[in-house]
């Protein structure tokens, strides 16, 4: 289903929040009904949104989470208690304000945002995670004028012809988000990082400063660790997604939730570690044993589509012995990203690279693609398809395959699979 055609892309827009507090306005500025979380940064975002929405809805309270991009189906965006918004009533609510999202002038994403605070207020929700779609100052969501948290989970320089060529332009684009009073929790971030947030807030945390994690187990199911903070200590909580990164998010949303204590709410050790070991996140280094046309593999997908998180996922990777032998690699990748750079990265790990078509107008052509991995390879390793369903037709049994670059490839095998 394409409910978005008519709207505009946000390449094509200039920067502000007028149009979507226009919109808003209209609808009665539900924006500031919704007790909120707000959560920024470069890579991050989605995992500390999934951990901290979990760990309410252990509790019993109404949760709310509005997160983007989907893998399969737009309805995964706006959800409930981790349920998502019936394509039915999405459906209704996307015909029922649409003439009034033109008349405004709105984005494909501004419309969402816009759709996803009338349907949460309309629900009643106790409270709401918010992830930040692009940047901070101009993004939609930041509409918010009052949240209960702000979060940064990490800064690395991404989207540059829009936020800045350096680190410390980059996090003040990300630092907007953060009002006046408001408590903000910092993942690990560069010092410049720091330096700028410190200029919006007093009531900061910060990773390794004022909460850590110690003592990390892992193994190729899930990892545990131990949290420590200024004023709490969590022994043995457990966590289903792997990787380094994601104990920073795991204890970026433990800190959430002690915040969230001294405001009123109730989260006990019990939520929190209940919360956090049933949280589950696609794309997000997801090994899955897969069969297609009677062809069995095994299967790493990830949504690593910066530098940043690619060098997360090759840590991670190397980590669990994956490294040892080169691997069949699926790789797509969008036109606003350093895939000369990401390419480089990847090809010492790779044994035959498969470039499919996928359905996205600011994806790089298959093309582009093969004339920069002759860079590093030979032309008989690389293999252009018409579809990522081709792309799995042609890996053979008892392979491991990576497939990387963009969770717009993500989305596509997911529906394959």
């Amino acid at each position: 289903m394409n409910f978005f055609k008519i709207l505009n892309e946000y390449e094509d827009m200039k920067y502000t929040l007028l149009r979507i507090e226009k919109f808003l306005k209209r609808v009665g500025n539900l924006q500031n009904k919704v007790k909120a979380i707000h959560i920024s940064g470069t890579n991050g975002k989605g995992s500390t949104a999934t951990f901290i929405s979990e760990i309410l809805k252990v509790r019993g309270y109404k949760t709310a989470l509005y997160t983007s991009p989907h893998l399969v189906s737009i309805n995964e965006r706006i959800k409930i208690n981790s349920k998502k918004i019936s394509l039915k009533v999405f459906d209704n609510l996307f015909k029922k304000y649409l003439r009034m999202a033109v008349k405004c002038e709105l984005s494909y994403f501004e419309y969402l945002t816009g759709l996803a605070f009338i349907y949460f207020v309309e629900q009643k929700v106790d409270i709401a995670v918010i992830e930040v779609g692009l940047g901070g100052r101009f993004d939609a969501t930041n509409i918010i004028n009052d949240p209960l948290v702000c979060v940064v989970t990490s800064i690395a320089k991404e989207h540059q012809e829009i936020l800045g060529n350096t680190i410390a332009k980059i996090a003040f684009e990300k630092a907007e988000i953060i009002k006046k009073n408001v408590d903000v929790v910092c993942g690990k971030l560069p010092r410049s990082a720091i330096d700028i947030i410190k200029n919006k807030s007093n009531n900061l945390y910060l990773y390794n400063k004022n909460f850590k994690i110690i003592n990390n187990r892992v193994n190729i199911l899930s990892q545990k660790f131990d949290y420590i903070s200024d004023n709490m200590k969590l022994k043995d909580v457990e966590i289903k997604l792997l990787g380094n990164h994601q104990l920073i998010n795991a204890s970026i949303a433990i800190c959430i939730a002690d915040i969230l204590n001294k405001k009123g709410y109730c989260l006990t050790e019990f939520d929190i570690k209940r919360g956090l070991k049933v949280s589950v996140l696609p794309a997000r280094f997801d090994v899955r044993n897969v069969t297609i046309n009677n062809k069995k593999f095994k299967l790493i997908l990830d949504g690593a589509h910066n530098i940043q998180s690619l060098n997360v996922f090759i840590d991670t990777f190397k980590q669990f012995g994956f490294a040892n032998i080169n691997k069949i690699f699926i790789f797509a990748v969008m036109n606003d990203k350093k895939y000369k750079s990401m390419i480089k990265k990847i090809v010492p790990f790779v044994k035959k690279v498969i470039l499919p078509k996928i359905s996205n107008n600011r994806a790089v052509s298959p093309k582009l693609l093969e004339k920069e991995f002759l860079k590093y390879i030979s032309k008989s390793k690389i293999h252009i398809v018409d579809s990522v369903m081709d792309a799995c037709n042609i890996i053979d049994d008892g392979e491991t395959v990576v497939s990387i670059g963009s969770f717009y490839l993500a989305g596509e095998i997911l529906k394959i699979i």
